[in-house]
């Protein structure tokens, strides 16, 4: 009778694998995770969850510009999305693009009765963000310690500052970059609003967005040469890019921390970042089909190898903790 329940069990997890593996990272099948579910819900599981588009700019207008879903699954259902940062209605699916976080890849989950989640979408908002890293300053004394801004999620995009000779000069140079990062004047009638942050002695690169994370420190971004383990400063800068935002106001906040050894940084900070590296292999997972709270646990495992359960507990977690600011960790010695 247990070697009959084991071979039933490995026939039904061996079946729902190969459905998977039919599946297209755009066309994903619906999974059903739980045999009990209501077969005539599935039926009326039509459509798919759409924007129009999958990637969002800020707008250069006066009040906010939103967005609506144009398509959406028929099932009665609501919306939630992870990481935390995406300004969404829960009803409408309504996105504020001009209240959200920017830079970031989100995803937008349609979740129906039961609270499973029946379909999902990726969007990024346009932007920039930073690593969450650790710099060894004192380890890499044979080059600079830099931070480099990741252009719409994307790591291996170039920044869309200019890569054409815009000055007439004959050359590329400095002159023919369009962004602006570390913007001070922020309504654009040509005097500075705000000092900016490198008078903070945070060393943005004003043109390529770049941080310089060594020279931050020595120039006194914690107001001492030994500073104690433990500081920290959290500041935002504005900037501007040359793409579909025409060149919007947009702004990010990054938290800087001093240890004086690798060993001196806590473990909560440390398990904060390996809880972000997982947030951004579940948003670009072709698959997270599951229970939406504590209510539906089932007894069977999740196709990626981890339990229902285990799974629904991380993504409580990860639409509660934020992904930003970014953390760029110094250790002096």
């Amino acid at each position: 009778m247990m070697f009959n329940k084991r071979l039933t069990g490995f026939i039904l997890a061996s079946g729902l694998a190969m459905l998977v593996s039919c599946q297209k990272d755009v066309q994903q099948e619906i999974i059903e995770p739980d045999a009990n579910r209501n077969t005539s819900q599935a039926s009326n599981l039509t459509g798919r969850l759409s924007y129009g588009d999958t990637l969002f700019f800020l707008r250069n207008q006066s009040g906010n510009y939103t967005k609506l879903p144009v398509s959406k699954p028929a099932a009665p259902g609501k919306f939630r999305s992870f990481p935390k940062g995406l300004k969404l209605d829960s009803i409408s699916g309504r996105i504020n693009i001009t209240q959200s976080e920017t830079g970031l890849r989100y995803k937008v989950y349609y979740v129906g009765a039961n609270n499973y989640a029946i379909d999902s979408v990726k969007i990024v908002i346009s932007g920039i963000d930073y690593r969450d890293e650790i710099f060894e300053i004192a380890r890499t004394t044979n080059r600079y310690d830099t931070a480099f801004p990741i252009y719409n999620a994307r790591p291996e995009l170039l920044l869309p500052c200019g890569d054409d000779d815009e000055d007439d000069d004959g050359d590329l140079d400095d002159d023919d970059n369009q962004c602006v990062f570390d913007e001070t004047d922020l309504n654009n009638d040509g005097n500075d609003d705000i000092p900016g942050v490198i008078q903070s002695k945070l060393l943005v690169d004003t043109k390529k967005g770049t941080i310089d994370v060594e020279a931050s420190f020595h120039a006194g971004l914690f107001g001492s040469s030994n500073p104690p383990n433990g500081a920290n400063k959290t500041l935002t800068f504005y900037y501007r890019l040359q793409d579909g935002s025409n060149r919007a106001l947009n702004k990010i906040t990054v938290r800087v921390y001093h240890y004086r050894r690798r060993s001196d940084i806590p473990q909560s900070l440390l398990n904060t970042l390996n809880i972000r590296n997982q947030m951004s292999g579940a948003v670009n997972s072709r698959i997270f089909n599951v229970p939406m709270d504590q209510e539906n646990e089932t007894e069977y495992d999740d196709l990626s190898g981890s339990s229902f359960t285990d799974r629904v507990a991380h993504l409580e977690l990860f639409q509660t903790r934020p992904k930003r600011p970014p953390m760029i960790i110094i250790v002096s010695q």
